[in-house]
Formats: C-alpha cells, structure tokens, sequence
C-alpha cells in the first residue's frame, strides 16, 4: 500500500459508495492485493456508520498491527475462521439487524478457500446472500471484496482458484482500478435491478 495513499475518492468510486445501499450485495473485484486492502481502509473511513470487517485473508489485519494503518473508532475487526463462521455470521446478522453497519467482506476469496470445492460455492454464496437479504432491511451496505481476474472466454474468476464469479440478482458489480494519479476508481460491471 501507498505511504501516503491518496484518500480523495475518484468520481465514479464516490457514486459507487453513494450507490451501495441501492444495491446488496456489491463485488469489488481487484487485480492487486494492495490495491484492495487501500480500497477496504477508504470504505470503513467513509462508511458514515458502524461498520464490520470480516478478514478473511489478515491482510487488513496485517496493516493494522504494523501500524500502516490505524485503527478506526466504529470499526469491528473479526477474523472468521471455518470452525467458527457459522456463529460469527450469526453475530454479524443480529449485530446488523438492530443496527445500521456497512459489512465488508474481505475476501471473498478466503471465505470461498475455507470450504472445499463442492461445499463452498453453495455454502459462500448462501452466507452472502443471507448477509444482503438481511441488510436491506437497515439499508447496510455489504460489500464483498475479492481477487479477481478474466479467462480466455472474457469472464471474471477469483484468481487463484479459478473459480466463476457470478452476480447476485440485486447486486452491484464493480473492477477496482489504479489511475495514473494514484487515484482509486472503480468500473461497473453489472448491474442487476433489486426484484420488485
């Protein structure tokens, strides 16, 4: 990550921010780890709420005990492991449910690694869509960050892994891009109106 990270957000990352409670839930997909644990530390800085960290891959943690980045009033750290993601999932719905949190998943690569090839794609994309279901009712954002990037055939995997990266109906789906000014922005890929 930057020493000086530029914390001024580009245009189309602001309107993308403003329009996450529209949209649940929202897959940032990055080429460089960095530039998603930069990207991670801008949203909990802006979340304007409480706001949870799921850490899935310690990197965000990493920054934190070292001292590149400080720790944030408002902001709840968990490091879920698989033994124990069941009952941290369940402390986050509650936790959401009579609180307005912007939850951000980071990765979503390392939640998918924590579960074999079969169990995990129903497993994970079960957990998230709970996550979203139950945060529109409080209008929290829930924001899955994740490794990401296209095959031969022009489609976004989780990288590495290889694994299909799809978009949830109701979801907002973005690539997170550097510009030449150090500048965060981030692309929409897709989007998928809420069901009526």
């Amino acid at each position: 990550m930057d020493k000086n990270p530029d914390h001024s957000f580009a245009g189309s990352l602001r309107q993308a921010v403003d329009g996450f409670p529209g949209h649940n839930p929202n897959m940032i997909l990055a080429s460089e780890p960095f530039h998603k644990a930069e990207l991670a530390n801008l949203l909990l800085d802006s979340a304007g709420c409480p706001a949870i960290l799921l850490d899935f891959d310690l990197l965000y943690s990493g920054y934190v005990a070292s001292g590149m980045i400080q720790r944030k009033g408002g902001v709840r750290v968990l490091r879920p492991q698989k033994g124990d993601w069941p009952k941290t999932l369940h402390s986050v719905l509650v936790e959401i449910s009579r609180e307005k949190s912007m939850v951000v998943i980071d990765s979503f690569n390392g939640l998918h690694n924590m579960y074999g090839e079969r169990e995990s794609a129903r497993f994970v994309n079960a957990s998230l869509m709970l996550l979203a279901y139950m945060a529109k009712f409080k209008k929290c954002p829930v924001v899955a960050l994740a490794l990401a990037r296209k095959n031969k055939k022009n489609e976004w995997i989780l990288s590495p892994g290889g694994r299909h990266i799809m978009a949830p109906e109701g979801s907002g789906f973005y690539s997170l891009d550097k510009k030449n000014g150090g500048t965060l922005s981030m692309t929409p890929l897709a989007h998928h109106r809420p069901p009526p």
